[in-house]
């Protein structure tokens, strides 16, 4: 994670940490699959060495991080992270649309981060058995307001897995998998879009580098 963060910073865009399981873990504890909360780990170097002055942690997984919120707020880091994780509020089908619609306004609140660590969970999925709100097209126009949203800004994000939980008839994980897919796909999308965008005004750009 703190190797996409730091990349991230240096193409000015974006990158990719294929890992997950974190946010669970605490100060003092692990829980839920969660060992370290690799997260504040990456905040914590980010922010010792001075390469970032404000960062925000975009967590959209099914459940809540408990452990980033509890490790912001033994450190008390509530000035330099800023730190939003939804679960508690949105949980049912019914909350999709009202959720995707209020998306653009929530990203409002990382305008002054320098950095955002963007938790892509797959299991808030209609069919995880832990999680049960959004359909696969919706969960794909999530990914899209989050980067199009951060990329035009000019903030560069780093994104991982998350959790999911799904299994498909022979125990596999594709469903799974195909959710991280389309995420990587409207990341590689909004990276195209936004290097298109910087050379018509005649700046260079990343265009040679890989999301």
């Amino acid at each position: 994670m703190l190797a996409a963060a730091q990349a991230a910073l240096i193409n000015g865009m974006g990158a990719v940490a294929p890992c997950s399981g974190f946010h669970h873990a605490g100060y003092r504890y692990a829980s839920g699959f969660c060992t370290f909360n690799g997260l504040m780990v990456t905040v914590l170097c980010l922010l010792t060495q001075t390469q970032v002055r404000r960062v925000g942690i975009l967590d959209l997984d099914e459940h809540w991080g408990d452990g980033t919120h509890d490790i912001i707020e033994h450190l008390g880091l509530q000035a330099q992270v800023e730190h939003y994780s939804p679960a508690s509020t949105c949980y049912l089908e019914e909350h999709a649309e009202p959720f995707l619609a209020e998306l653009p306004r929530t990203l409002e609140r990382f305008s002054d981060c320098d950095l955002v660590l963007y938790q892509a969970g797959a299991d808030p999925h209609v069919d995880d058995p832990l999680g049960g709100w959004l359909t696969t097209e919706q969960l794909r126009v999530r990914d899209q307001i989050v980067f199009d949203r951060l990329l035009q800004r000019g903030i560069p994000v780093a994104w991982n897995l998350a959790g999911g939980y799904q299994r498909d008839s022979s125990g596999g994980i594709q469903p799974v998998l195909d959710i991280h897919n389309n995420t990587m796909a409207e990341f590689a999308r909004a990276w195209e879009q936004t290097c298109e965008a910087r050379l018509a005004k005649g700046s260079p750009g990343n265009r040679s580098l890989r999301p």
